[in-house]
């Protein structure tokens, strides 16, 4: 029985190579390869120009593998360049409540905003309206992944937020997109061949999975694939690759430097660089037709300033994306041959010049076959595409949210969190808002009372309970069930405010006293619901009149009864009122209304005995009216009448009694 091959295909700026491979018990083996150079104009700085003329060297070196082999898949493993990844950084924060400790899905919610964050810089850096209006934001530009740079908690860097407590926390990530048209240029360039894309992958991911492996991972490493026209970086640390990043030169930029100086086309470039390379005879011609023969010391000087410019654009590229100079380096890729190169790149990264290594075939030992076509650092990238095709079937995985499609790359085992995002479903669909808080004063000290919390998503793939971290695997159908807001805090005053009592004995029971509750000056009940704003003064009820007038307003004792008299005074009606004494005693003995009483007080209230008809007398309807005095030079004497008869300050009055009340003018005497 036949072992399945797979065919891989590296397209890159100035060739093409075809590897196929076999799996082994032990390995992989290659059967056959072939690398043809690039027709003129067909890519660019890894991207495809001419899909025709890239068609072209496909289906050329597709023939001469299947003249060779007899048999070649008609699906191709290919990968999309590294150099194609746009890199954007996306910041967050949200606020927390101060009282519970973060937990993950708090901070899983806190990094899906930062990425939506980064999604919308990247999709208003490209001004692209017309596509990104059209719905699906990633049908412009695939999500691949991201990686947390920062944690902030109260706007202080920390490590990790899980657990901790505080009112604010942020984050930094670092996201990938890949443009959709890389894909798409790929497909249409096999497509074109008679060749249908089997797998997809990035070029330093499956660079990384070969000469990287995950048990070296836990090291601060960067691979750095030197190409033709930029070079790709991929950054480990913790056991996992955090991020991707490229610069724009490679090694034709030390080809032009020798061709501007030595006036050569590329090709008589290239041929210079590689006779040094090598440590072969060096000999060239320019552009006049002349036959040059540089001193090797000279070429060196020629190249120094270029590779320079190289090296230190990928240091400065490693800093940037991994905060700080990795512990070694592994090169990869023709243009790592560039003279001079490593010991460069090291003295920019300020490490050990043995600390930054180039790599060859001995890097991927469980591969055998075709050595001497694929020995040098440039095989890598096409053996690490090949062994990756033969795990992986599909570019995109069949996933849907809530059915709708989505494009979730499959260049490694993506979650749920990746498709959710890929899908452009963030914050606001996963976690449910918490509820308006209240800012309240209580006896002077301000305090702030949480609404709850919301209820997060349940998130079911094919039907089962999943969290945002559950592997994607075959097939999946997302659903999501819209997250619930919290309810805004509406506490009652009770549940909020201290209430110290007091416990008395009054009637042959104990009754317990609360205190006197002031809401924004007026008088409120515990079970009032509090608002924002509100003042709260809390006063416990310690004199004995306080607590007397509390228990006559929940009917414990009746109220103090009123006897009054209606008169009028000069034809105008006025009422006079009188309160009943009451007689008060605490553990039996007399006590006066402005007594502290203490808690197991035994109290005693009594009316006073009162004569049936209480007597007023006509003095106290001066407490009622106000009469108009007279000019103090005028002078004059008071005249009172009760009902037509002359009368005096303690004269008696009744019920329906008629007062007049007058100032008498004095006569004048005769000359």
């Amino acid at each position: 029985m036949q072992q399945p091959l797979t065919y891989a295909l590296d397209v890159g700026t100035r060739t093409i190579a075809g590897i196929v491979i076999e799996p082994l018990d032990d390995g992989y083996r290659i059967l056959a390869a072939k690398i043809a150079e690039q027709e003129p104009g067909a890519m660019q700085d890894g991207q495809i120009h001419d899909i025709h003329r890239v068609a072209k060297t496909i289906g050329r070196i597709t023939d001469e593998l299947q003249q060779e082999l007899g048999r070649v898949p008609k699906q191709a493993a290919v990968a999309a360049a590294g150099r194609t990844l746009k890199t954007m950084v996306g910041s967050a924060s949200l606020s927390v409540s101060p009282l519970e400790p973060i937990d993950e899905q708090t901070v899983q919610a806190l990094e899906m905003q930062a990425v939506a964050a980064a999604r919308a810089d990247l999709n208003s850096e490209s001004q692209d309206i017309s596509v990104t209006s059209r719905g699906n934001w990633a049908s412009a530009d695939i999500f691949v992944g991201y990686s947390p740079i920062s944690y902030y908690l109260d706007n202080e860097p920390i490590t990790s937020l899980t657990g901790h407590r505080g009112t604010m926390i942020g984050v930094d990530v670092i996201v990938t997109f890949l443009p959709r048209v890389v894909i798409d240029s790929l497909s249409a360039s096999l497509a074109a061949a008679g060749l249908d894309v089997g797998s997809l992958t990035l070029e330093p991911i499956a660079a990384i999975k070969a000469a990287i492996p995950p048990s070296m991972r836990r090291l601060r490493l960067a691979l750095v694939d030197v190409g033709a026209g930029t070079s790709d970086i991929a950054l480990t640390k913790g056991g996992t690759v955090i991020a991707y990043g490229m610069v724009s030169i490679a090694g034709d930029e030390i080809t032009e430097a020798l061709c501007q100086h030595y006036l050569l086309d590329f090709s008589q470039g290239e041929q210079l660089k590689r006779q040094f390379q090598r440590n072969e005879r060096l000999s060239v011609t320019n552009v006049l037709g002349q036959r040059i023969m540089p001193p090797p010391r000279e070429v060196s000087q020629v190249m120094m300033p270029a590779v320079k410019t190289l090296a230190e654009a990928i240091s400065q590229e490693c800093l940037r994306l991994g905060g700080s100079a990795p512990q070694a380096v592994i090169c990869i890729g023709g243009g790592s041959l560039t003279p001079y190169f490593p010991e460069t790149l090291a003295q920019c990264l300020k490490l050990p010049k043995d600390l930054v290594a180039v790599r060859d075939r001995e890097a991927i030992a469980s591969v055998k076959g075709c050595e001497k076509t694929l020995s040098g650092p440039d095989c890598i990238t096409p053996i690490a595409i090949a062994i990756h095709g033969t795990t992986s079937t599909s570019v995109f995985l069949p996933v849907t949210v809530n059915g709708r499609s989505v494009r979730v790359l499959g260049t490694s085992t993506p979650t749920v969190r990746e498709a959710l995002l890929a899908s452009g479903v963030g914050i606001r669909e996963l976690r449910g808002k918490p509820g308006a808080a209240l800012t309240i004063t209580i006896n002077g000290e301000v305090k702030v009372i949480p609404g709850s919390l919301g209820k997060p998503a349940v998130v079911r793939m094919n039907g089962q309970v999943v969290n945002l971290d559950a592997a994607i695997q075959g097939k999946a159908d997302l659903t999501i069930e819209p997250a619930e807001p919290g309810a805004d805090a509406a506490p009652l005053l009770q549940d909020i405010v201290p209430l110290p009592s007091l416990t008395i004995s009054f009637l042959d029971r104990m009754i317990t006293v609360p205190p006197k509750i002031l809401r924004n000056g007026v008088s409120a009940a515990p079970t009032d619901r509090a608002a924002d704003r509100d003042v709260i003064e809390v006063l416990p009820r310690r004199r004995l009149k306080d607590i007397v007038e509390w228990l006559q307003e929940q009917g414990e004792m009746p109220r103090c009864q009123e006897a009054s008299i209606s008169v009028t005074v000069n034809q105008q009606p006025v009422t006079l009122a009188r309160k009943a004494a009451w007689h008060y005693t605490r553990q039996g003995q007399p006590a006066h209304p402005e007594d502290v009483v203490r808690d197991g007080d035994v109290i005693t209230v009594t009316a006073a005995a009162s004569p049936e008809q209480p007597s007023f007398i006509l003095s106290d309807v001066f407490s009622a009216v106000e009469l108009q005095r007279p000019n103090a030079q005028a002078g004059g004497t008071l005249k009172i009448l009760l009902n037509g008869k002359a009368a005096g300050f303690t004269t008696p009055i009744a019920d329906g009694d008629a007062i007049e009340i007058s100032w008498a003018r004095p006569e004048k005497k005769l000359p």
